[in-house]
């Protein structure tokens, strides 16, 4: 069997619980984590989302304590870091879920929808890795930070231009917090997920191929999640600094209509 090399390691969730209407990556991330025998403190800024997320990866067997904040606060995000440093001794990993979009077209994006999309998808991810990593550095012993984006922060954001441009960002601050973090031995990387919508986890198994869209198939969040679990894991000692990209092949469209059906247009067989 293959260590994960997750046990009794120390874990923070940011956005950890469950918002019904949405993918549920934090919910995923934090259950994943402890099925991985990880020690966890769950954030989230509602307090019973916190303390229902902590109750169900306590009924799995793990430590898990609820912590609540608003994680696009300065001041807060410090004060949850030290909360989870008293209840779990230090901090070994760390996922980041927190994020959302508001819609509009480019010319129709107004100022306030600009600022709370860099402040909630950005902003909230420096002052969460900042307050980790600082932590991390005086623990001397290393450490994984990881956040998700999202594909849109590496090709169009249409009718979303600033959750893009903000998931971008991400995608750039984790490569400069990887560069001058790893003398540290703290390692730092991205999940982008491709459309999981508001979840899809009862997609039969073995089915392939199914719309235009996923060459694959479309992900779901536990597929995010193992995401995160493995860039959070030992596995991925001597990654750091990269995107870990989860579409089910979405973003790997060709740019022309060839098909099985039109090979022959192309100087190409149908045989086969």
């Amino acid at each position: 069997m293959i260590d994960l090399g997750l046990e009794n390691r120390r874990a923070i969730v940011s956005g950890a619980g469950n918002i019904p209407e949405r993918a549920g990556h934090g919910r995923h991330t934090t259950l994943q984590l402890a099925r991985a025998g990880a020690r966890l403190a769950c954030i989230d800024v509602d307090a019973g989302r916190a303390e229902s997320i902590a109750d169900e990866a306590r009924a799995l067997g793990a430590e898990a304590h609820p912590i609540i904040a608003d994680m696009t606060e300065s001041k807060q995000v410090d004060r949850a870091i030290a909360e989870a440093v008293g209840v779990l001794g230090g901090i070994d990993v760390c996922v980041d879920i927190i994020g959302g979009a508001r819609w509009n077209k480019v010319q129709d994006v107004t100022p306030e929808d600009w600022a709370w999309s860099i402040q909630n998808n950005l902003t909230q991810v420096f002052l969460f890795f900042q307050a980790v990593s600082r932590q991390m550095i005086v623990q001397g012993t290393g450490g994984s930070l990881v956040a998700l984006a999202s594909v849109d922060g590496t090709v169009a954001a249409a009718y979303h231009a600033p959750y893009g441009a903000a998931k971008a960002g991400m995608i750039s601050l984790a490569k400069t917090f990887a560069y001058e973090l790893g003398r540290h031995g703290i390692r730092v990387n991205i999940v982008a997920p491709g459309n999981v919508g508001n979840g899809n986890d009862d997609q039969p198994e073995g089915i392939w191929g199914t719309d235009e869209h996923n060459p694959l198939a479309p992900p779901r969040a536990v597929d995010i999640a193992n995401a995160a679990i493995f860039l959070s894991s030992d596995l991925a000692a001597r990654i750091t600094g990269q995107t870990l990209i989860v579409d089910g092949g979405a973003t790997i469209r060709q740019a022309w209509s060839i098909t099985p059906e039109t090979l022959h247009l192309y100087g190409g067989s149908q045989a086969g």
